[in-house]
């Protein structure tokens, strides 16, 4: 395994464990949002999404750190990355730069591990 894909690998640990406790403790102000993105972010906030998000990123950022089911905490990570990604893309681009460090940490880690995902592609 590479020095970047290690590096990738934990800081992304680091990165789902802050955002996934944020979820439940609400330590990190949320930014200004309005409009559609107010309205999106309102729903999922209010409902069971929210804290199930949180527990994805817990249980995400406990196999990259132990560096047991990777290939599973990616495949879990990159659909939420590619929602996040498109929320800021669409509806809040001033604050895309999180969502875009977390396209690509998940890349950078699903790359590195390619070989866990040949059963899956086949």
């Amino acid at each position: 395994m590479s020095k970047l894909t290690l590096a990738a690998r934990y800081l992304l640990a680091l990165m789902m464990l802050v955002f996934g406790l944020n979820k439940f403790l609400g330590f990190m102000p949320a930014p200004e949002l309005s409009g559609q993105a107010a309205t999106f972010m309102g729903a999922i906030a209010s409902s069971f999404v929210w804290p199930t998000l949180g527990i994805l990123y817990i249980a995400s950022a406990a196999l990259l750190a132990a560096n047991k089911g990777v290939g599973l905490a990616t495949v879990l990570l990159a659909p939420l990355a590619y929602s996040a990604f498109m929320f800021h893309l669409t509806l809040d681009p001033a604050n895309i730069l999180p969502a875009g460090l977390f396209v690509a940490l998940v890349v950078v880690v699903m790359i590195g591990n390619a070989p866990k995902y040949k059963a899956l592609l086949s």
